[in-house]
């Protein structure tokens, strides 16, 4: 009876086990966004403001890309390599998935921006590229 009920145990141990490998791998794994950027350091406006342009497509099963219209892509800023990425816009794209903004350089040091679309409609999230801005 005893050698029963620990065979049993190791038995439903090694399925729980399996079964939340199995539904954490499964949360990972959701389609990404594609977002295409125009690098920063090509569009000065003003003496430390930069634009940065992007567009927000979603790909589909049968390999056509649709625009990620009107929808919400959120700008995040890290102050130094140990800081923490924060919100400090969101901005909508528009009909054709296109956003636009304006990020600045400091005065001294160096920030990196990136852009980022949370999670939605069966995508995961999606991390636009860091871009570094700093004056020499």
């Amino acid at each position: 009876m005893r050698t029963v009920r620990t065979v049993l145990a190791a038995l439903v141990a090694a399925l729980l086990l399996v079964g939340g490998l199995s539904t954490s791998a499964g949360a990972g794994s959701l389609p990404k966004r594609i977002i295409d950027e125009v690098p920063p350091k090509t569009k000065q406006v003003s003496y430390n403001a930069f634009k940065l342009k992007g567009t927000v497509m979603e790909p589909q099963v049968d390999g056509t890309l649709l625009p990620y219209a009107n929808q919400k892509v959120k700008i995040l800023k890290k102050a130094c390599g140990s800081c923490k990425w924060k919100t400090v816009k969101k901005v909508k794209t528009n009909d054709s998935g296109v956003f636009k903004t304006r990020i600045y350089a400091p005065d001294r040091g160096r920030w990196k921006w990136r852009s980022k679309v949370d999670h939605s409609d069966g995508f995961g999230n999606t991390k636009g590229k860091v871009w570094t801005l700093y004056f020499d």
